[in-house]
């Protein structure tokens, strides 16, 4: 088997190769393109989840190396953009493979006799897993929520950048719309043209005048926002020379074409990178750095107590609760706190992300990155949860308000929350976290804020949210999947509950197919039910399996391009 870093290069000089543009268009409209006719069903979806198909961090890996070269636009023949796409399905597979045989060379006769031995605490076992991961968010999860998490930070990405955090919402959205209608407009022309002139390319060009026409807004304001999102004419992507290295293409989704002309690949793209990229500009800025960063905690924090507010009502819900003995110094604080009856949740918010190095699968980046963003978290929640059941505290908000308490409560839920996609989090729960739940308090649950947006839009009484908890902690040793949209999109379906007998249930990315919809449907509009039906029976997409298996490369672009 050759290196990893042999078939990067190769892949590296294929990607700069002339015309190469027109095939990555043609595998953007094969693999992230759903058509329907009246209303989106699973079914329609079903192309997302083929293992054939090329995920989303495959494409951008296309992309961050044909931005290496100045890109040759012209238009190749059909057998080479054919070639171009075999060629890099070809070199995708085998790197794929390069990454999965990583987990051999733990695999000696010493580790094996070990039955204490994990291989997937190695942070070169786990990039497999980052990499092909699922995607924690959805495309209106990224655009909706970057104006909650830099509301704070407004004015200096207005000064600083000259982006409207309202209007570059507005572009994301309107952007889509209008790509989504060149796509078609695009297929119906291709009808009309010779075959060696065909080309998906075009259905992904539009210009920063269109956009402002169909936004009915000054062209200059839009304009700022597409050319913080497109990458210099000067940017090579130099940092990008391994898998995991910097690729410039999250950060740049907008590809120059003219003056007024841009490619925007994949749409998913530019919400993420409206989601990501500001924090990196302001932590560029050392006067501001450190205002950004607190900006950030309070953004989780903040987010997490309100979508608990939704479920659970105002006054049950409190923040930057403080447990203290008699005068004392405080002896615990719970970030976000809910009582409800005889239960309670302990939420611990956090903004502390996986850094480069630990992707690039340094073993003590990766344990220090985890325990920095959920061990910490977690082991805070723990504690807090076990005073809860302490007679002699009381509970006080820092403002000094007390907050009431009734009795102990009899069930507690820790839950960790974090602000940013984090790859492969429930896999590295599942091989990384320490908790001893006990009686009383449940197995803590360890969620990002898109996670959680979900749960509580999907779950909106108690006693529903309450339940899904329940039963999330009771299995989750018996549970295998991706992300937690999966979990929440069986248990929509069919309720989260195992029979008897099964000590393993692998649920495949596809099962999250129709809570993807149901949240399309409540946030953009798409035609269908806004709740998925219940299953008449069990979910065949589901497998049963009595080991682990490892990541699979099956997770749809959330979110695909929409096209009826």
């Amino acid at each position: 088997m050759r290196s990893e870093q042999e078939i990067f290069g190769d892949l590296a000089g294929l990607c700069v190769s002339k015309g190469y543009i027109h095939a990555v268009a043609a595998i953007c409209y094969r693999d992230q393109v759903v058509g329907f006719k009246d209303e989106l069903k699973p079914e329609n979806m079903a192309q997302l989840f083929s293992k054939s198909r090329l995920i989303r961090t495959e494409v951008t890996t296309l992309i961050g190396l044909m931005m290496r070269a100045p890109i040759d636009f012209s238009l190749p023949s059909q057998q080479t953009i054919s070639d171009y796409i075999e060629r890099s399905e070809a070199l995708l597979e085998e790197l794929h493979k390069s990454l999965s045989g990583k987990f051999t060379k733990f695999l000696t006769p010493d580790n094996v006799a070990d039955p204490a031995f994990n291989p997937f605490k190695y942070g070169d076992v786990l990039r497999e897993a980052m990499f092909y991961g699922g995607e924690s968010a959805f495309t209106f999860q990224y655009r909706d929520l970057a104006l909650l998490k830099y509301s704070a930070d407004a004015v200096w990405l207005r000064l600083n950048k000259g982006v409207y955090l309202e209007l570059s919402r507005g572009v994301c959205r309107h952007v889509t719309e209008l790509l989504n209608e060149r796509l078609l407009e695009t297929l119906r022309t291709l009808k009309g043209k010779p075959l060696a002139e065909w080309t998906m390319l075009p259905g992904f060009a539009f210009s920063c005048a269109e956009l402002a026409a169909r936004m009915e807004k000054p062209l200059e304001p839009i304009r700022a926002v597409v050319e913080a999102f497109s990458a210099p004419e000067t940017e090579r992507n130099t940092s990008f020379t391994s898998l995991h290295e910097f690729n410039s293409a999250y950060a740049y989704p907008f590809i120059r074409k003219g003056d007024d002309e841009f490619l925007l690949l994949q749409q998913y793209g530019v919400a993420e990178a409206l989601y990501e990229a500001p924090f990196y500009w302001m932590g560029a800025d050392k006067d501001y750095a450190h205002i950004a960063l607190k900006h950030r905690g309070e953004f989780t924090e903040a987010f997490a107590a309100d979508r608990l507010r939704r479920v659970f009502g105002t006054q049950r819900v409190f923040q930057n609760v403080e447990i203290v003995r008699s005068k004392g110094k405080p002896l615990g604080e719970i970030d976000v706190l809910v009582l409800f009856g005889n239960r309670a949740i302990v939420l611990q918010a956090k903004s502390k992300r996986l850094t480069l190095l630990a992707r690039k699968g340094n073993d003590l980046q990766l344990q220090t990155d985890f325990k920095a963003a959920v061990q910490d978290a977690v082991n805070q929640a723990m504690t807090c949860a076990e005073l809860l059941g302490d007679s002699s505290v009381m509970l006080r908000c820092r403002d000094g308000r007390i907050v009431p308490l009734a009795g102990r409560p009899q069930a507690v839920f820790p839950m960790s929350v974090v602000a940013d996609h984090y790859p492969a989090l429930a896999f590295q729960v599942r091989q990384l976290l320490n908790s001893k739940p006990t009686e009383q308090i449940v197995t803590p649950l360890v969620i990002d804020v898109f996670a959680l947006n979900a749960i509580t839009e999907m779950l909106a009484s108690p006693l529903r949210f309450f339940s899904y908890l329940s039963l999330r902690a009771r299995f989750s040793d018996n549970l295998l999947m991706s992300h937690e949209h999966t979990l929440l999109s069986y248990h929509l379906k069919c309720n989260l509950w195992l029979r008897s007998g099964f000590d393993m249930m692998l649920l495949d990315d596809d099962i999250s197919s129709d809570l993807d919809i149901a949240m399309a449907v409540r946030r953009d509009g798409v035609p269908r039910a806004a709740t998925p039906d219940a299953a008449s029976g069990p979910v065949s997409r589901g497998r049963l399996s009595g080991a682990l298996s490892r990541a699979s490369k099956t997770s749809p672009a959330r979110r695909p391009s929409i096209s009826a």
